[in-house]
Parts: structure tokens; C-alpha cells; sequence
């Protein structure tokens, strides 16, 4: 009887074990995959790596997919879900608690508007609202921010100094902070210059990027395409980057179990995440295949809708989004971009990119200036959001495009 709980209990722990690599790896990008093979290559001799082709070297180009970063940075996600290994959360939180620490930038920030987040992940409000909650007490302290005084007020709040008069410094007056304008500080603030130096003086030991000293999800040492896209007429068709992914094999199969079992979960992990890579990649591509084929607007598209159709859960689908890049057309882009909360939101996107392309280069148009045209084509958005907009189409504010 204690025999056969002893073997129960080793069969689960292997299997919770190796489904554990397979989610981990299903994240990876395919440098990150490389890697991680070759350390578990280094640390088990009687695995062994078989590469197609030599491993891509720092000296080539962009066309090779390269980007190159700190070697030594350590990965802002896995720290963060490292901490919460040893929370005590309840059950239903650590899904939304993972999903939004795969969602921050390079500063830590959330990458996108919390709401929008939220339903395209298909979470429920007050479970969402705990995770995010949760994620904002984590070190570094500000990651989670939806902006520079968000992540400030956070790092207060866990230090226990946020008081009202901070909390209005940061909201009304950061702009004043950065041009040392402390007298007009002092005046709308009801307060006395040595007051106004203290506060500024605790602003000042505050970290406006938590994630510096970290790579995150968007800086990849080596930016290599895991999917290929390649149209046919009204076809598109997808492929898997077979050639940059080392094979594993077992130099002796009389070797350990240890070993075997190993090899085993890797092999099964790789398998397992080029299957779901292919079927999630072909699924989104296909469905945007007329802006592909045809350069018309992204359709809208949820990470709930690709799991409902595929019958995934989300967290799959957005593990396998993660730093997951396709080759189109000669260029390397990531696969989230085919994500669209609001094919509305990329119609305009178009409208400001075809108004700044043809803009006098010497006097360029103000996001002022862009709306005036966006109104005369019956589209009423804010100004805000116009430049929302350009910075998410990568480009410049009118002073910075000027020639």
C-alpha cells in the first residue's frame, strides 16, 4: 500500500514537473529555446544537440534577425514569477496574475490600457483587479504602471508615504519638477520652498523604470522568426523555422532513467510547442489574410476568440504570442501585431499613417493638425488619441519628423 502511494505520488510530480517545462517552454522565444537547450546540454552530457545550420554570430545584420542587448540582464518575467512561486494566492488569481506580468514593456509598464487587457484576456473585473493589485506589490516596486506617475504613486503607496499633497506634485506639477521650477510649485501648491525641495527630494529616489537592469518580452538578444509567411495568390501559407532549432537526441539510450526522463520531457515540450505554434500562427494569419494579401485594416481579433475557436485556454494562446516573431515579406514582425481589441482603432491608424506620408517634410503636420483632416473624413476622436496613435505606428511627433 505505501509502496504503490510512493509511486502515485512520483508519477504526479513528474507529470506536474514536465507539464511545468512545456508551458515554460511554449513562452520561450526560439534564441531563449536555443539557449535553454544548450545549458540543460551542458549540464546532461548524454543529451546531445544536432543544429541544421551554424548558430546566427553578433556581426551579421538585421536581415538575420538580430538584436543585440545586454548579455548579462536578467529576465524581468521570470523574476516576477518567481515571487509569486511563494505567494499564497487564491486559485483564480494567478492565471490573470502570469498574464499580466507577460504583458509589461520595457519599463515595466503594462503594455496597453488595463480595460482593453482585460477583456482581451477574458478575465473577470474583481479577479483582474486583484491580480493587478497583486502584481503592483512585487519587486521592482512601479512595475504594473500604466504610465511615469502611476508607477511613482505606486513605489509611495508601498513605502507608505503617499500623502494627498505628493500625490497632487505628481499629478499636477511633474512637468514643473523636471524644469526646476520650484517657485511655481510652491505658489500652486499653498507651500514654502524648503517644503517643496523635501517633496521633490523623495520624488528624486524614486525609480521612473522598475525594469532597468532587466531584458523584458520586447528585447530579445536575437530577434529569428519562428513562423514563415509566404502568399500565394489569395493563399497564405505558414511554415514553421525548422532550421534555427537544434534537435535533441540521447547519445545512450542504456543510460539513467533521470536522463531518459529528461530527454523525454524536452523532446515532448519542443513537440508540443511547435504544434501549438503552428495551429495558433496559422489560425491568426489566415484570419487576417486581406490585410496580408491585400494591405486592407487588421480585423478585430481577442486572444478569448482564437481560444474558443482552437478550444485553448487563453493563458496557451498568449504564452504562445509571447516573443513569438513571423518572417513576411522580407521583414521580421512580431505575431501580436495581428491581435486587434478594435479594427475601428486600426482604420484611423491607417488614415494618420496615409496623412503623415504625404505631409510637407519641411513643415510637418501637428497631431492638431492631423485631426482637422481626420474630422473632415467624418472621424471624431480626441487629440490625445491621435497621438496615441502615431506612437503606436512608430511615428515621430511633428518636431522630431521636421527636415
Amino acid at each position: 500500500m505505501d509502496f504503490k502511494l510512493g509511486l502515485d505520488q512520483s508519477l504526479k510530480l513528474a507529470l506536474s514537473m514536465e507539464m511545468r517545462l512545456s508551458i515554460d517552454i511554449l513562452k520561450m522565444s526560439l534564441k531563449e529555446l536555443e539557449e535553454y537547450l544548450e545549458k540543460e546540454s551542458a549540464k546532461n552530457p548524454n543529451i546531445e544537440l544536432v543544429y541544421f545550420k551554424a548558430p546566427v554570430s553578433k556581426g551579421e545584420s538585421y536581415e538575420n534577425y538580430i538584436e543585440n542587448i545586454g548579455e548579462k540582464d536578467e529576465s524581468l518575467i521570470d523574476y516576477l514569477e518567481e515571487q509569486i512561486l511563494y505567494l499564497d494566492l487564491e486559485k483564480n488569481i494567478r492565471q490573470p496574475l502570469e498574464y499580466l506580468i507577460n504583458n509589461l514593456d520595457e519599463r515595466g509598464y503594462l503594455s496597453g490600457n488595463p480595460e482593453e487587457l482585460r477583456k482581451e484576456g477574458g478575465f473577470k473585473l474583481p479577479i483582474f483587479r486583484k491580480a493587478l493589485s497583486t502584481l503592483k506589490t512585487l519587486e521592482p516596486l512601479g512595475v504594473g504602471a500604466e504610465n511615469l506617475i502611476d508607477c511613482l504613486k505606486i513605489q509611495l503607496e508601498n513605502k507608505g508615504i503617499l500623502t494627498e499633497r505628493l500625490e497632487q506634485i505628481l499629478e499636477r506639477n511633474l512637468q514643473d519638477i523636471a524644469n526646476g521650477d520650484i517657485e511655481k510649485i510652491a505658489a500652486e501648491r499653498g507651500l514654502e520652498i524648503e517644503q517643496v525641495k523635501d517633496y521633490i527630494e523623495i520624488i528624486k529616489k524614486l525609480n521612473p523604470k522598475p525594469a532597468r537592469g532587466f531584458y523584458v518580452n520586447k528585447k530579445i538578444r536575437y530577434i529569428i522568426p519562428d513562423l514563415i509567411v509566404e502568399t500565394s495568390g489569395n493563399t497564405v501559407i505558414v511554415s514553421l523555422n525548422e532550421e534555427d532549432i537544434p534537435k535533441i537526441r540521447l547519445k545512450n539510450e542504456n543510460g539513467n532513467r533521470k536522463d531518459f526522463a529528461m530527454f523525454l520531457a524536452l523532446e515532448r515540450g519542443i513537440k508540443k510547442r511547435q504544434e501549438t505554434l503552428l495551429r495558433v500562427g496559422e489560425y491568426i494569419l489566415n484570419y487576417q489574410k486581406e490585410s496580408i494579401v491585400f494591405n486592407r485594416p487588421l480585423k478585430t481579433l481577442k486572444i478569448k476568440d482564437i481560444a474558443y475557436e482552437l478550444n485553448l485556454h487563453e493563458s496557451t494562446i498568449s504564452r504562445t504570442l509571447k516573443d513569438k516573431y513571423i518572417k513576411i515579406d522580407g521583414k521580421v514582425v512580431g505575431l501580436r501585431k495581428y491581435i486587434v481589441l478594435d479594427d475601428h482603432a486600426e482604420i484611423i491608424k491607417k488614415e494618420i499613417a496615409t496623412i503623415v506620408e504625404s505631409e510637407d517634410k519641411s513643415s510637418p503636420l501637428s497631431d492638431e493638425k492631423i485631426l482637422e483632416k481626420l474630422l473632415l473624413k467624418k472621424i471624431n476622436i480626441q487629440r490625445r488619441t491621435v497621438g496615441k496613435y502615431r506612437e503606436e505606428l512608430g511615428i515621430l511627433s511633428s518636431r522630431k519628423r521636421k527636415k
